[in-house]
Order: C-alpha cells, then sequence, then structure tokens
C-alpha cells in the first residue's frame, strides 16, 4: 500500500510539473504576443500619420492642378482673344 502510495504521488508531482511547464509556457506565448501586437499597433500608428501625410499632400497638389487650369484658361481666353 506504501508503494502504491509513493508511486501515485510521483505520478501526481509529474504531472503538476508538466503542468508548470505547459502554464510558463503558455506565460511566454501571451508575453510574445502583447510584444507583437504592440509593435503591431505602433507600425499601423506609423502608417496612419503617413496617410495623414499624404493626403495633404494630395489636397496641396489639387489645389496647385485647379490653379494651373484657371492659368490654363486665362491663357486659352487671351489666345482666341487675338
Amino acid at each position: 500500500m506504501d508503494e502504491q502510495l509513493q508511486q501515485m504521488e510521483k505520478r501526481m508531482n509529474e504531472r503538476f510539473d508538466r503542468m508548470e511547464k505547459m502554464v510558463a509556457d503558455l506565460i511566454g506565448v501571451v508575453g510574445k504576443t502583447n510584444a507583437m501586437v504592440s509593435d503591431v499597433k505602433q507600425e499601423m500608428a506609423s502608417i496612419r500619420s503617413d496617410i495623414k501625410r499624404m493626403e495633404g499632400a494630395a489636397a496641396l497638389v489639387d489645389k496647385r492642378l485647379d490653379w494651373q487650369s484657371a492659368k490654363i484658361g486665362q491663357l486659352e481666353e487671351k489666345v482666341a482673344v487675338k
């Protein structure tokens, strides 16, 4: 009976050791995942900033294009009058 208890205790300890290792591995995976999510969030913030700058640049190009089109229209009128 004493030997059976020792075997049961040994098996339980082995199970606890495996469970402890699994929990430690899981904590490691969660930590790495959190780090990756943080990196992705930083990249997304950078991308959003880049997009806002590009939208501003595109708006400026549109304004310049409108100005150039107006200038061309004025020149066409002057040429047509002469």
